[in-house]
């Protein structure tokens, strides 16, 4: 039984987030923040200039997705293509 159990506690999930045009693959916890993937890809992906919280993501039909709120609870699936960029008026001057 605990091969099972560690079989089921190391399933990977992931999700892919588009930066900039480009894919970037975080594996995550389903149940942990979206704001915690949003922060691994910005780093994986080298978007370090600004800090996540002037970041929104949004679905592959435009849906603006709240980042404290898990992927479960977002009932996001494993693979979801998600769109992460700027938020208005966080450009700069």
């Amino acid at each position: 039984m605990p091969k099972d159990k560690d079989r089921l506690g190391r399933h990977e999930f992931f999700l892919v987030f588009i930066i900039n045009g480009e894919d970037c693959k975080v594996v995550t916890d389903p149940t942990a923040p979206l704001k915690l993937a949003v922060a691994q890809a910005l780093r994986e992906s080298g978007n370090t200039g600004r800090p996540p919280e002037e970041w929104e993501v949004r679905d592959v039909h435009g849906v603006l997705l709240e980042q404290p709120r898990t992927p479960k609870e977002l009932q996001l699936h494993e693979g979801a293509r998600l769109f992460l960029s700027l938020k208005v008026g966080a450009g700069g001057v």
